[in-house]
């Protein structure tokens, strides 16, 4: 069994975790009921971090940050809340450390990451635990994720580590802007048979998010930049599983879906923001091992049969946190620019996210079913100014990719600006 997890938005590459370094400016916890407890780090970055559970009878959570810095601010002790008896706080050569003393037996329910918003400008980690008998702790981590082939092998199978020594995990495309343009594949969601969620007035979720797929197209492309993809380009149907492979058929280097919410209660509006969750990431392993597809980036990692599941999840880490990085980005650049959800990063088990080798989001554009969001979703002026700032996020994306990678393929430490 493994002694260690890493959890799927905080397992950052080296150059990522250097990208994403943060302060870590609060550690709170709440009883939310008699059998669950909140963990929440506040930080003004992304945080790139590491679980790993220890103790009998005395249970501890102990979480490594990388990159990450303590605040002069922040007790480097303090009493908790429910589950946690308390924690400790200390700086180490690679990041920092908070050690979490379990006063009950608890196991890890959820694991969210919550982008700042106009109520709060901090980053948040949130840990939900549940009561749950002794030892539950270690068994409720996440797979651990790893960061190159050979470490697998190491791990899954040792003596045959010495034939994979010359393996590292399949890398994505240059991006360097003198190579190639990247491609950019847009999704519009729904279309044809399928017109999806239906507004007040009668207007299709459909027709809203092919007029934004189309301006968003026209506007990249007027950049001269990249090389743009539409899943569709008139009222038609396409299947979920053929919009993906539209994007790895294109070997593109980034895929955006978008589409218009709907719920029940006619005042929610705001747009959002969705990457693939834990499940879709299953998913993804699930229907590579039924179909015996286990080629991403064009490397088969499947040609040995008892390490391929294992080896298609190394391909997906990478993919994983370059679409949490992007989605991040996204509403930085949406926020002031069109109404956002709190929460606004959040996590979907979405077929047209599961490609394990492009990183891909889901944008919500807003709630078709608020008079006022439909209102912006026909209007193009709206259009124009939140498709422009989804070409900002878009070119911010590959500037900090670009500038990275001249350094990374000489070895060095990167971070970006």
């Amino acid at each position: 069994m493994l002694a260690a997890f890493l959890i799927g938005v905080g397992e950052l590459s080296a150059i990522s975790s250097a990208a994403l370094a943060a302060d870590i400016v609060a550690v709170r916890f709440g009883a939310t009921s008699a059998s669950e407890t909140r963990i929440v780090f506040d930080s003004n970055g992304l945080l790139a971090y590491e679980l790993t559970a220890s103790g009998e009878g005395s249970e501890r959570l102990d979480i490594a940050f990388d990159g990450a810095k303590l605040s002069p601010k922040l007790p480097r002790k303090g009493r908790g809340a429910g589950h946690i008896a308390g924690y400790s706080a200390a700086a180490t050569a690679t990041g920092a450390t908070v050690n979490l003393a379990l006063a009950k037996g608890a196991r890890i329910k959820d694991i969210l990451v919550i982008a700042p918003s106009e109520a709060n400008s901090r980053h948040r980690l949130v840990i939900d635990l549940l009561e749950a008998p002794p030892g539950a702790l270690a068994a409720s981590l996440p797979p651990r994720k790893f960061e190159s082939i050979a470490e697998v092998i190491k791990v899954v199978s040792p003596t045959q580590a010495s034939s994979y020594n010359s393996i590292a995990a399949p890398e994505p495309p240059t991006l360097a802007p003198s190579a190639r343009r990247p491609i950019i594949v847009i999704d519009a969601g729904h279309g044809g048979a399928d017109p999806g969620a239906a507004g007040p007035s009668g207007s299709t979720e459909s027709a809203a998010t092919l007029a934004a797929a189309l301006e968003l197209s026209d506007a990249l492309t007027q950049t001269g930049k990249y090389e743009v993809v539409l899943t569709r380009s008139a009222d038609v149907r396409i299947a979920h599983e053929e919009r993906s492979r539209f994007a790895r058929d294109a070997k593109a280097d980034l895929f955006i879906s978008l589409h218009a919410d709907a719920h029940a209660d006619p005042k929610v509006r705001g747009g959002s923001v969705y990457t693939l969750s834990d499940e879709g990431t299953e998913r993804s392993v699930r229907e590579a091992l039924a179909t015996g597809n286990y080629v991403v980036h064009d490397y088969n990692v499947g040609e040995d049969p008892s390490l391929g599941r294992t080896l298609y999840k190394v391909a997906q880490s990478r993919t994983e946190n370059e679409s949490d990085i992007f989605a991040e980005l996204l509403i930085g650049k949406l926020a002031g620019v069109t109404p956002l959800l709190n929460n606004t990063h959040r996590r979907g088990n979405f077929k047209v996210l599961l490609a394990p080798d492009v990183p891909a989001v889901l944008l919500e554009l807003a709630f078709i079913s608020n008079k006022q969001d439909e209102t912006n979703l026909k209007s193009p002026t709206w259009r124009k100014r939140t498709m422009g700032a989804v070409v900002t996020a878009i070119d911010t994306y590959f500037e900090k990719r670009s500038a990275v990678a001249p350094q990374a393929r000489s070895g060095a430490a990167a971070s970006l600006p």
